[in-house]
């Protein structure tokens, strides 16, 4: 009995992981051609941050699956920076609740614009249909895989609509 080899461009978890791979290096050109000057950690920390303004740094390093302390350090530098603030809540004196300031607006839109381009671009020759569908498929796998280890989706929180954003990298 012949043992079939799967097409090794057909690997699900490879594939996902050279797109990841493509887009992160795609959108950080792109950023670097307009003179962003933020790490990556630092722009999607930002993105999360302006998506759940008023969010605790708890709070955000669990929608990231990242440590408190990791997430720390990286708000200190962009506090530092001037790209966020952080305010004492006033129901729990050990937190803080986080907001992008004016300054990252204007680098947010511009990252927007970044991400709506390439997105285009990878999209192209998909119609709207199968954009929509292939994006449900992909959150249903999230979830999937999430609640493998007793998780709900952490990124399911409404986005505000005062400013507009984007999805991780795009």
């Amino acid at each position: 009995m012949s043992q079939l080899k799967p097409d090794p461009e057909r690997r699900f978890g490879a594939l996902l992981n050279e797109l990841s791979y493509l887009l992160r290096r795609e959108f950080e050109r792109r950023l670097r051609r307009r003179a962003i000057a933020l790490t990556r950690a630092q722009w999607r920390i930002l993105r999360r941050i302006a998506d759940r303004e008023g969010c605790t740094q708890c709070e955000l390093a669990a929608v990231m699956h990242l440590k408190p302390t990791t997430i720390g350090r990286h708000i200190e530098r962009l506090e530092a920076g001037g790209w966020i603030g952080r305010t004492r809540d006033p129901r729990d004196a050990r937190a803080y609740r986080l907001s992008v300031r004016r300054k990252a607006w204007d680098t947010l839109e511009q990252m927007r614009l970044v991400a709506e381009g390439l997105r285009e671009e990878y999209f192209a020759g998909l119609p709207p249909a199968r954009r929509d569908g292939l994006i449900d498929d992909l959150l249903r796998i999230q979830d999937n895989l999430l609640a493998l280890d007793g998780h709900k989706r952490s990124i399911t929180a409404p986005l505000p609509t005062e400013h507009a954003s984007f999805t991780e990298v795009t």
